[in-house]
């Protein structure tokens, strides 16, 4: 089978689960990791014979996409400010948002010094290395409270040439006696009542302890954070959220409320609310 004739295979046996710009670009992904082509190549290597080994691979591969299982899954890896980081079920696959969100500290932080700075449910540690890597004066301590999550960030790390110390820690128990001078995190936020109208691929595939929340409390987390945040960080230090659009400025009003100063809200790409950050006085 040559490729041309396989993309209109993969087109037809994905067309009823997405949409076609999406389908196209599933199958971008898929021979990017098999071959090492582009989107070009799709045209390019139309007339190209697949080999029987290469087409069973993206067989299984379309198979498993039908059955919502997330390309990053399959693959094992997401693209993420730039770097490969290994996905497994036992953590979130990175979002966009939360890229925007270290590309955002990089530019702010860059003249800043920052001795020690924490990220708060790290799962792939991407945050936490995304940002060390720009910050190698900085000493970086990551917390989750799954161990299977943290075995993931530190698979991670070795790609990395910068050191982060991984901690198992219920944010919810009492905190190590540690100071930071940043804290930063994207904790669980979606309430229990949103899980029927999500994505089948989020629901049957991630972690459902990193993204739910208490439907009567979807601020739970928020809370303790900020709460423990302002003992914890040092004068002048720094606490930034990623956030639920529906509850940014919920929680821009009680950072104001324990008394961070500074307090600010704003858009994510697609013009949703979805950060928030705040400075200990």
């Amino acid at each position: 089978m040559t490729l041309s004739s396989f993309q209109e295979y993969w087109r037809q046996a994905l067309q009823d689960e997405f949409p076609q710009d999406e389908i196209r670009s599933l199958l971008v992904m898929a021979i990017a990791h098999r071959f090492d082509w582009s989107a070009i190549d799709l045209i390019i290597q139309k007339e190209t014979v697949l080999a029987a080994s290469d087409l069973e691979w993206l067989k299984e591969v379309q198979e498993r996409l039908q059955k919502r299982e997330p390309i990053q899954q399959i693959l094992g890896y997401a693209w993420f400010c730039d770097q490969k980081f290994l996905v497994t079920p036992d953590v979130l696959i990175p979002r966009p948002e939360t890229e925007e969100l270290v590309v955002y500290l990089r530019q702010k932080l860059q003249e800043k010094q920052i001795r020690k700075a924490l990220d708060i449910g790290t799962g792939s540690g991407c945050i936490a290395l995304s940002l060390a890597t720009s910050m190698p004066q900085t000493h970086w301590f990551a917390w989750d409270v799954s161990t299977k999550a943290l075995s993931v960030a530190k698979q991670n790390q070795v790609h990395f040439k910068q050191k982060v110390h991984w901690q198992r820690q219920d944010i919810l128990a009492p905190w190590p006696l540690e100071n930071f001078d940043l804290i930063v995190s994207n904790p669980p936020y979606i309430p229990q009542n949103e899980l029927h109208n999500m994505d089948q691929n989020v629901v049957d595939y991630e972690p459902h302890l990193a993204l739910f929340v208490p439907q009567h409390d979807p601020l739970m987390f928020y809370r303790e954070i900020m709460q423990k945040g302002f003992t914890h960080l040092n004068r002048g230090g720094g606490l930034y959220f990623e956030c639920h659009y529906e509850f940014t400025q919920g929680v821009a009003a009680q950072m104001q409320e324990t008394g961070y100063v500074g307090v600010k809200s704003w858009k994510d790409q697609f013009g949703k609310w979805r950060f928030v950050s705040g400075l200990k006085p």
